[in-house]
């Protein structure tokens, strides 16, 4: 197997991939945004080739951290992998870091990998929409039934786009709900970027109640999915069910436009987001999280074994046999 890193290519849109997550533009704003640098895993082994989208965090004393998934788990998917041959792909990696600056290896994403500690609580929770929304309607339970209608029936509207105007309201509501948490929010101009360098792949879903902006979300759109990347809600309006409200007219926009899954992101597994999105979501999955510590490639002997060895050559034998008897069982 050979391994080879290689910067990114300069691309100041996205439109090379149908999927925002593996947009160099995407991950350029990734990048920036987390001071990281992203990278491509040039790989072969058994002289099929491999590129793996990672990205690089510079560390103390001059050592690397490679990271895959930053941001998202999906920024770290690797193509043309199947499931089965996911950890012998990572157990093969491993081995290659060793030989190169880089100590420390981690890993965001959906496949399992044994004998490594999951250190994440993340599920990521989904609204397919097969067979029809009809039917996913019929299945909720009817106090969510309940609990959509009323702020519809209250005058609850929306607006789909990607104005300067919707990006205004959703960042007030987005700063707001961070504030309320107690997190940390991107600043303004990251969500302008995106807009600006990814715009087929990105709109916002603003939610009103008598005319008055009470709830948003950031998503990203593909074909096939629309995926809920950052939400906010205004403070006074939590009690009036506009979020869930929000969750199932962005599902019949998906149904609208042909698309088959409304994705609602990552939650803290059994937390109040977690259980609320299972009020409509139909399936889930866990995101692992793995730190791998990379050791450099031992030097077939070390100093304290050179030293050893010339003391036995140098010495008497009674010596030596001193030293096996005190140090032996330390070498096993």
């Amino acid at each position: 197997m050979s391994l080879a890193i290689i910067p990114d290519p300069v691309i100041l849109t996205s439109a090379d991939t149908d999927s925002i997550f593996a947009s160099h533009a995407f991950r350029a704003l990734i990048a920036r945004e987390f001071r990281l640098q992203a990278v491509q895993l040039e790989l072969s082994t058994d002289g099929k080739p491999f590129t793996i989208p990672a990205f690089a965090r510079d560390n103390l004393l001059g050592n690397k951290t490679l990271i895959l998934g930053a941001g998202f788990d999906k920024t770290g998917y690797i193509p043309g992998i199947a499931d089965t041959d996911y950890t012998p792909m990572i157990g093969q990696l491993v081995n290659e870091l060793a030989s190169t600056g880089i100590r420390m290896l981690e890993i965001r994403t959906a496949q399992h990998i044994p004998c490594l500690v999951d250190e994440s609580d993340k599920v990521e929770l989904n609204i397919d929409l097969q067979p029809s929304l009809e039917q996913l309607w019929s299945q909720l339970s009817g106090n969510t039934r309940k609990n959509i209608r009323r702020p519809l029936r209250q005058g609850f509207s929306a607006v789909t786009g990607s104005t300067p105007e919707l990006l205004d309201e959703f960042y007030t509501l987005y700063r707001m709900s961070l504030h309320d948490i107690g997190s940390l929010p991107h600043p303004r101009h990251f969500f302008t970027d995106l807009l600006a360098q990814c715009p087929n792949q990105t709109d916002i879903f603003v939610g009103y109640m008598e005319g008055k902006p009470v709830v948003a979300s950031f998503n990203f759109t593909s074909q096939d999915e629309i995926y809920g990347a950052w939400a906010g809600i205004h403070r006074d309006y939590k009690k009036h069910n506009v979020f869930l409200a929000m969750l199932w007219k962005i599902t019949e926009h998906c149904a609208a436009t042909g698309r088959k899954t409304y994705n609602l992101g990552r939650s803290s597994a059994g937390g109040n987001q977690h259980q609320f999105k299972l009020k409509l979501a139909n399936r889930s999955h866990r995101i692992y999280y793995y730190r791998i510590n990379i050791k450099p490639p031992r030097k077939a002997r070390s100093r304290v074994q050179n030293a050893a060895s010339w003391l036995i050559r140098n010495t008497p034998a009674i010596v030596m046999d001193g030293l096996a008897r005190t140090l032996l069982h330390r070498y096993y």
